[in-house]
């Protein structure tokens, strides 16, 4: 039946009336597909019930064995009930066949257009694998070239730079100005103000900054959390206001950027938060409406800057670094070129595009994983024609190459593109975090060797090298670490999302529940008044086909609303039920019951769901789950039943929670943690269920991270690691003053490690200290080192980014010697309070690019003179040109 919806699939776009046929036999795939749950649900919860029968039965073998014929037998009426309904299915299913050819025309018949349907996950459409992907984008961003495309808006940006600046002449440039940059949908303008404000003069002349999205969907509380955030350190709970923020801004310079302000309403929540005191302090906005532009600073019209379509040779151009990604990094001196045999298309197609720079930069991408022959971009030109004739969406007259984009697509990403329409508008989405919704949903197919999660990051590649995800933050090593979605392309998904029936977004649990519609995968976003009733989910019988359903920080008028909502969504694979408390009480007692009928779930978060009492005794039915993420659900964890019967588990989170303890007498290994062979990601508190050896059989774990007393559990600890080989991230955060036992822990066959943060004082520090050898990435807090740290971490040859933070060193003089760093490229020194001097030998650091340095107040002098790959420096919250710390006497070399 998956393959007829492939084929159909592709058809439809050609023949209008197939869309009814695949939206029919789609339903019957769906109808089979809930039979079959709905059984395996019945078949479960049966098979429990016997035995719990059975513990409570003692009897003779002969009984025992009744027993087993008579169980056998009270699944004969499930079973017959499965096969009639199997029956009634496979009829429709063959009049659907019978009916096919009515809905094609037979003109179309022979037609063929461009697309991804006979793509399948083993040939996808890309020729480079994920390391030479990786290896071009970190190549993109040492040359600028990944942040910004190409220099389009070249003038708007010299005048937005001006009025930041104060460069006009105006007699107001002292008094808070608000800048506005006013376009249509993806003419560039979050391009464009990400552009000017990571201007390295720019950021020089302010003390603060901050870059926030706003978008349709907002609290104003969230969006002065999330400015908040960038300032200082802001727990979720903890509370915000304007009057907060305008007291942190108070004294200080500001540069500010809201995107995407889309009302008037947006701006009066949030102006009273910044103080004009006539110091300079600018807000930049951005928005698609003129009429908030001139409402949120009416007093001078030049303040508004409007960004119009780009012309044809900036529209040239951009097609020409999109399409041709692999020379545009090769050098800025080189001229980029079309082969003249595609040229003629290639400026038919851009034409199309009618200046607007989403549309090239899609069109271009899209182009850039086809083979560059006439006869290929022949067909590509051909469908975008079609697709324009087809788009009804005529304020865009491109749309219909957005909708191209997707459709080109393999079959197998579809989904993975849809589910981007669940996140709120302008949601920054954490890869690892997506790769688990994809993997829990079965989209992610299995590739030889490599694990699921290796698969899904090559489909985030394959998405992102398409344009139609944006990478937002990139890790160390250049792989994606969070990314988002254009709003234009995220219209797109949600259109398609509505047609097939795959995801709805509601505001809150009321619209949900009047909804009426077949679909699978529900996003509910807290409304206006942000509480919701829990007695709407019980009428919720029409639903129960949901597969998927994400709500998050909502407020319940009662506390019984777990109950009900378990107990509604049997069919579940996905559940986000996060930062959700009832407005009564702000605590729930405990889990219920209802969650142990779930048998089909594979992801559960909790997270930030505040419970008095948080038991497991219901999670050991959950047999298929794979992720369970119970970060700061409670106070305390109370283990009736081992969370090690959850066999398929691979990432488990129990953050925040400070007590675990156990109802049994077993004071070992209560947890079974070592019972989960297959658990790649582990967070949790040092307990005594460390005692009990089971950490060290995690032997395909790769990121763990592990915070509390460890002093107490040194040994455990050390031995545990010493033998987890597969680590590529190693956390260990001390919340005592006793430290973390880094010296007896053997790092040399720790190859694949990365990533290693340490917390906590480092006892024994000297320089046979080993490392692991391939280590990139380093954070050192509170380790209390008295000895020199440089002379080790030198010469660590991979090392990509060092972090000493509070008291990591408390000794007068670090000392970088010749040729020492090889690969360091950022350094981030903060409060080594006791650090006088720094001095940096010649060759030493010869890749640093970016240097931080913050409360170091003994620190007078800063030797950034030896430093010949430096682009930016940022000293106390104040960044420097290179200019300035050339010529300033505070950055000369003290050796």
């Amino acid at each position: 039946m998956s393959e007829s919806i492939k084929s159909a699939d592709e058809k439809r776009r050609s023949a209008p009336l197939m869309s009814v046929w695949v939206r029919q036999i789609r339903e019957v795939a769906f109808d089979a597909e809930d039979v079959i749950d709905e059984f395996l649900v019945k078949l479960h919860l049966q098979r429990l019930e016997q035995q719990l029968k059975k513990k409570r039965t003692v009897g003779s073998h002969i009984k025992g064995s009744l027993k087993s014929v008579f169980s056998t037998t009270k699944q004969l009426p499930l079973r017959h009930e499965l096969g009639v309904q199997i029956r009634v299915i496979n009829d429709r299913v063959q009049k659907l066949s019978t009916t096919k050819d009515m809905y094609i025309h037979p003109l179309e018949k022979g037609e063929t257009f461009l697309g991804g349907v006979g793509a399948s996950a083993s040939n996808i459409s890309s020729t480079l694998s994920l390391q030479e992907k990786i290896k071009l984008r970190r190549a993109a961003i040492a040359t600028e070239e990944y942040r910004d495309a190409a220099n389009i808006h070249e003038n708007s940006a010299r005048l937005i730079t001006d009025s930041l600046m104060g460069n006009e002449g105006n007699g107001d440039q002292k008094r808070l100005r608000i800048i506005s940059i006013v376009g249509m949908g993806g003419v560039g303008k979050t391009t464009l103000a990400k552009r000017v404000y990571y201007n390295d003069i720019l950021m020089q002349n302010f003390e603060t900054f901050a870059f926030i999205y706003v978008s349709q969907t907002y609290t104003v509380n969230d969006l002065l959390r999330s400015l908040m955030k960038q300032f200082s350190a802001v727990a979720k709970d903890e509370e915000v206001s304007c009057s907060r923020l305008y007291n942190y801004l108070h004294g200080r310079k500001y540069l500010i950027v809201l995107d995407d302000i889309w009302n008037t309403d947006a701006w009066d929540g949030l102006k009273s938060a910044f103080p004009d005191e006539m110091n300079g302090s600018r807000v930049l906005l951005t928005t698609r409406h003129k009429h908030v532009a001139r409402y949120a600073d009416p007093s001078c019209s030049s303040n508004i800057h409007e960004l119009g379509v780009i012309t044809k040779n900036e529209s040239w151009e951009l097609f020409l670094k999109k399409t041709f990604p692999s020379s545009s990094i090769r050098g800025t001196s080189q001229k980029l070129v079309c082969p003249k045999e595609l040229e003629y298309l290639g400026k038919q197609m851009v034409e199309k595009c009618h200046g607007l720079p989403l549309a090239i930069v899609v069109l271009g991408s899209l182009l850039s994983s086809k083979e560059r022959s006439e006869h290929e971009w022949s067909r590509v030109n051909n469908s975008v024609n079609w697709h324009l004739s087809q788009s009804e969406d005529h304020a865009y007259k491109c749309s219909g190459i957005l909708a191209l984009s997707y459709y080109d697509l393999p079959y197998f990403l579809k989904p993975c593109f849809l589910y981007m329409s669940l996140f709120p508008e302008d949601h920054e989405i954490r890869a690892t975090k997506l790769f688990q919704y994809w993997i829990a949903e079965g989209f992610v197919q299995r590739r030889g060797q490599q694990t699921l999660e290796d698969v899904a990051e090559e489909y985030l590649e394959e998405l992102t090298s398409r344009s139609l995800i944006q990478v937002d933050r990139l890790r160390c090593d250049g792989r994606v670490k969070t990314c988002r979605i254009h709003d234009l392309l995220r219209d797109l998904a949600i259109a398609e999302s509505k047609e097939d029936q795959f995801s709805k977004i509601c505001s809150g649990v009321q619209e949900f529940y009047l909804d009426r519609s077949n679909v699978r995968r529900v996003a509910v976003y807290s409304t206006a008044d942000d509480s919701q009733n829990e007695h709407d989910f019980t009428e919720f019988h029409h639903v129960i086909t949901v597969r998927s359903l994400m709500c998050n920080d909502l407020q319940f008028m009662q506390h019984n609303y777990l109950n009900s909502l378990f107990g509604c969504f049997k069919l579940l694979r996905v559940l986000e039920f996060s930062g959700s408390t009832g407005i009564s009480t702000g605590r729930y007692p405990s889990l219920p019951k209802e969650l142990g009928e779930l048998v089909h779930l594979r992801y559960l978060s909790l997270e930030d769901t505040k419970l008095e009492r948080l038991n497991t005794s219901y999670l050991r039915k959950l047999v298929n789950l794979q992720v369970l993420n119970l970060n700061r659900c409670g106070t305390t964890l109370t283990t009736d039943d081992k969370i090690g019967s959850l066999h398929q588990l691979r990432h488990l989170y129990l953050g925040g929670l400070s007590h675990i303890i156990s109802s049994s007498s077993t004071a070992f290994n209560h947890l079974g943690i070592g019972n989960l062979t297959i658990l790649q990601s582990l967070r949790i508190e040092a307990e005594d269920w460390i005692h009990g050896g089971g950490l060290a059989n995690l032997r395909v774990l790769k990121k763990l991270r592990i915070y509390g007393c460890l002093s107490a559990h040194s040994t455990e600890i050390s031995d545990a690691i010493g033998q987890l080989v597969g680590l590529k991230s190693l956390m260990l955060q001390s919340q005592t003053s006793h430290g973390v036992p880094l010296t007896s822990i053997s790092f040399a066959s720790h190859m694949h490690l990365q990533n290693l943060l340490l917390k906590g004082e480092l006892r024994g520090w000297t320089g046979t200290i080993s490392f692991p050898p391939n280590l990139t990435k380093l954070i050192l807090e509170e380790s209390r080192i008295v000895t020199d740290p440089m002379v080790i971490l030198e010469k660590l040859p991979k090392l990509t980014f060092l972090h000493l933070g509070f008291n990591s060193y408390v000794g007068k003089e670090m000392v970088c010697s010749e040729g020492g760093f090889l690969s360091l490229q950022t350094l981030m020194l903060v409060s080594l309070e006791n650090v006088q001097q720094w001095i940096v030998k010649e060759g030493a650091l010869g890749k640093l690019a970016y240097l931080e340095i913050l409360l170091c107040g003994k620190m007078a002098r800063f030797p950034v003179k030896q430093l010949i790959s430096l682009q930016k420096l940022t000293v106390n919250g104040t960044h420097y040109t290179s200019n300035q710390w050339l010529e300033a006497p505070e950055f000369l070399d003290k050796q």
